[in-house]
């Protein structure tokens, strides 16, 4: 039975090559990225991006002034709630959490038996102030191949009492971007919120903003920034994320079954048998993994941005319907899956076979999930996160990038 007549039945299915082959070449417009026979030519630097945990994680705590709403004694916040469920899920790779003292050029290593009732009993309660390049700078320093380090920090910086504070304020995101950039790898900036409650046991605020601040390798940084939000959001405490430093090569994908075209060799994107005298336009179902990305990448409206496609023989292609697959826990794991469901819809083929090419451009600079924490006039303002704009600008402006991704090519063949 050949392709048409599974058509015009209505069964949409994918082919398996053992079944069905494409007689002739395929690739008759002879495509580098394919061979006649329409099997993907891989380059040679293609590279699949995993993630993986880390083989240690060293958590580091700010202790200052503008932290002690988080830290007050004996009283319940979700700051204490969140943090002690991430260290005691990561207990595996974490044995002590460092209390940064002395603005950050400091640290008091504490085990992890002891931090939990330390941090509930108000012990953390200080008067420093915050000194985020410092603190930077010592955690860089002290960290090993192989380890992931995270700060967990309101990244107020507010260098009280130095030399010429305004002048420091102005330089922050330009040391910020000269400290990550001597690094050389990866970071994310995780926001989530607490209460923030007064010395007189009062919330003056029940959504105040902190970050936890996760730099080490690409592939054990997007692992553990996966897991932190993924416990964040399970707690619906959640701000968002944002990453520097990634090379993600190009795009992981799959794909669902199509329509009027059938799919040569599973696990291969090349199709063959579009039949325009059945229906003009065939339909690839393109399944993109969004896993290891930051999460924004799942809100429609930033993805339909970031997802670029084009025909490159003559051919339209249209960026049809697309659905998100996301699970934050999957098989019972804390193991995020996010899937965008892409209907790529391709019509008005000009020559016997089309080549897609697409890929990805992810919304680094995109802040709207952060944009009620920014520009805040006051330091004591707790409802927003004073000078986080200048540090977030300090991520990418000379720092560390995200590189920009490669392309993927799918081709669609007229051949049967």
């Amino acid at each position: 039975m050949k392709c048409l007549d599974f058509c015009k039945l209505g069964f949409l299915f994918v082919v398996s090559a053992s079944l069905f082959s494409c007689s002739g070449s395929v690739n008759t417009n002879g495509d580098p990225h394919f061979d006649e026979n329409g099997c993907l030519i891989k380059d040679s630097t293609e590279h699949k991006f995993v993630s993986v945990i880390p083989d240690r994680i060293k958590f580091y705590v700010e202790v200052s002034g503008s932290m002690n709403g988080f830290f007050r004694a004996n009283m319940p916040t979700t700051f204490k709630t969140d943090v002690w469920q991430i260290l005691k899920y990561y207990s595996a790779v974490v044995d002590s959490v460092t209390v940064l003292t002395n603005d950050g050029d400091g640290g008091q290593k504490i085990a992890l038996s002891q931090f939990q009732g330390k941090m509930n009993t108000g012990a953390f309660v200080s008067s420093a102030s915050t000194k985020v390049p410092v603190m930077l700078q010592n955690i860089i320093k002290d960290l090993g191949e192989g380890e992931v380090a995270v700060l967990i920090s309101d990244m107020k910086y507010s260098p009280v009492g130095a030399a010429a504070p305004q002048v420091l304020l102005n330089q922050y995101s330009t040391d910020v971007s000269s400290i990550l950039g001597n690094y050389g790898k990866a970071v994310s900036l995780i926001g989530a919120t607490s209460e923030y409650i007064g010395r007189d046991g009062s919330s003056l605020c029940d959504e105040s903003p902190y970050y936890f601040l996760v730099l080490g390798n690409p592939e054990n940084v997007v692992e553990i920034r996966n897991g932190i939000s993924t416990l964040l959001e399970e707690n619906k405490n959640l701000i968002g994320n944002i990453d520097s430093g990634m090379d993600y090569g190009a795009p992981s994908y799959s794909f669902g079954i199509p329509e009027n075209v059938y799919q040569m060799v599973e696990g291969e994107p090349a199709f063959c048998g579009y039949d325009p005298s059945l229906n003009d336009t065939c339909t690839i179902k393109l399944k993109v993994d969004l896993a290891n990305y930051r999460w924004a990448i799942t809100k429609k409206e930033l993805f339909v941005q970031a997802f670029q496609c084009k025909a490159l023989y003559g051919s339209e292609v249209k960026f049809g319907n697309v659905d998100f697959e996301i699970h934050n826990i999957t098989n019972s794991k804390l193991e995020r899956t996010a899937v965008a469901v892409v209907d790529l819809e391709l019509c008005h083929m000009a020559t016997d076979s089309e080549v897609i090419e697409w890929t990805l451009c992810l919304p680094n600079l995109d802040v709207s999930e952060f944009s009620d924490y920014l520009y805040a006039k006051d330091e004591n303002d707790v409802s927003k996160t004073f000078s986080l704009e200048n540090f977030i600008k300090g991520m990418f402006h000379g720092g560390v990038v995200n590189k920009s991704m490669m392309s993927n090519y799918i081709l669609v063949s007229k051949k049967s």
